[in-house]
């Protein structure tokens, strides 16, 4: 491959933005929450429904519900949470990156001045 090809082919400043991890990480984390109210709403609503359905169809329908409903809320929720502790793991490992580069623009910024 011609690597002086590639890095001469792109263009525009390298963005390393720190502030973006921490906000997708608490925006991940907030949507978790939201996720989890929202699956306890269900299963109250479940339940609620459930004393109305002591029947063997009605019983089956709240099952159906409990499997189409609160497991999807449940997988979801775990996928979330794994992606913002995720990306909180490599906002960590990049630390000393963002520390590195925010020098490094500096010193460039005191040469151009």
């Amino acid at each position: 491959m011609n690597w002086e090809r590639v890095i001469s082919g792109m263009k525009g400043d390298i963005v390393l933005d720190e502030a973006a991890f921490e906000r997708a990480v608490n925006d991940l984390a907030d949507l978790a929450v939201q996720l989890q109210n929202l699956r306890d709403d269900v299963e109250g609503l479940l339940n609620t429904l459930q004393s109305g359905f002591d029947t063997p169809a009605g019983r089956k329908f709240i099952g159906s519900c409990r499997n189409n409903l609160i497991q999807p809320l449940e997988q979801q929720k775990l996928v979330i949470e794994h992606i913002s502790s995720t990306l909180n793991d490599v906002k960590g490992a990049y630390s000393p990156v963002f520390t590195e580069y925010e020098s490094l623009n500096k010193q460039i910024q005191s040469y151009q001045t």
